[in-house]
């Protein structure tokens, strides 16, 4: 893993005449470890934090595949450490992996280890190579960050005797042999039916495929739609186009398609443009926290 961010901090700040707690953190990538302690004298607390991450792109499939499933294992995770209290809750220390991408803000979190104490003798966590593993929705052109981070904290400012969470010391320390990234699905590239220049075609299913005449819905260049549930699906059809848009492509002098989760253009919003990864504007909201949950447009 590259791009290591380490970090060490501790709460509240220490009086200069009585430092009640300390504690360290540390990341070493050239040996793919995470080391942190936390120690703090009774009616005291302290955390330490220790990061570790690394960031790569997706290329578009040799036969052509755009989006897909992956799977990214963090594998050979060996960690040995322990915790001491006299409450239960006075330490903790908390490993967990993270996948997110960058393009779409999609986020998958693992917890890996949860370690506390057991209000008495010393509690000893120790693993010996084992995996974990996250399924994660990807499109090519898509940054993908997978982070390890290491929290310890010891101390409630209630308990009655020093609290000690060590992963640091000696052999204790959590580390890992790689990370590995499989694709385990791929679908084929999306059909482009290019709309006209002014036009956005919005799709009721994550391909942007025209699987029956009432899959497609298209607004024009300065067109604002503020209740998608006041939009028909057909004539003929009670349904509407609420909570249903799954994909959209962006015409040629389409400037930007600016979604809204609620009417009347409120809640969160996204916009979409052509990008350079993106020059035909093609856009599955599957797996981005979108997907037939657009209430609101503004196409300009």
């Amino acid at each position: 893993m590259t791009d290591i961010d380490d970090a060490g901090t501790e709460s509240p700040k220490p009086s200069l005449l009585n430092l009640r707690y300390s504690g360290s953190a540390e990341s070493d990538p050239a040996h793919k470890t995470l080391r942190a302690m936390a120690k703090a004298s009774p009616d005291s607390k302290a955390s330490y934090l220790a990061r570790m991450a690394t960031r790569f792109s997706l290329q578009k499939g040799t036969d052509g595949s755009t989006y897909g499933k992956a799977r990214i294992t963090l594998y050979g995770l060996s960690y040995f450490g322990s915790v001491n209290t006299s409450r239960a809750a006075a330490g903790k220390a908390i490993l967990k992996m993270t996948v997110s991408s960058t393009t779409n803000k999609t986020r998958t979190e693992l917890t890996l280890l949860t370690a506390s104490g057991n209000e008495g003798s010393p509690k000893i966590y120790s693993k010996d190579k084992t995996d974990g593993s996250v399924d994660f929705s990807v499109a090519a052109g898509d940054t993908i960050t997978v982070e390890l981070e290491f929290a310890v904290s010891a101390g409630t400012g209630f308990q009655d005797r020093p609290a000690e969470v060590d992963f640091f010391s000696g052999e204790k320390k959590v580390r890992f042999e790689g990370v590995r990234v499989e694709i385990l699905e791929t679908d084929p590239p999306l059909p482009i039916a290019t709309p006209l220049p002014e036009q956005v075609f919005f799709y009721d299913n994550a391909r942007c495929l025209n699987r029956t005449p009432t899959s497609c819905l298209i607004l024009n260049k300065g067109e604002q739609v503020d209740d998608l549930a006041e939009r028909s699906v057909s004539e003929d059809l009670p349904d509407t186009w609420n909570d249903r848009i799954s994909c959209l492509k962006i015409g040629a002098k389409i400037n930007q398609v600016i979604v809204y989760q609620y009417p009347d253009f409120k809640g969160k919003s996204r916009t979409f443009t052509r990008t350079n990864s993106n020059p035909l504007g093609v856009w599955s909201l599957s797996g981005g926290g979108w997907d037939k949950s657009v209430s609101s447009i503004i196409v300009e």
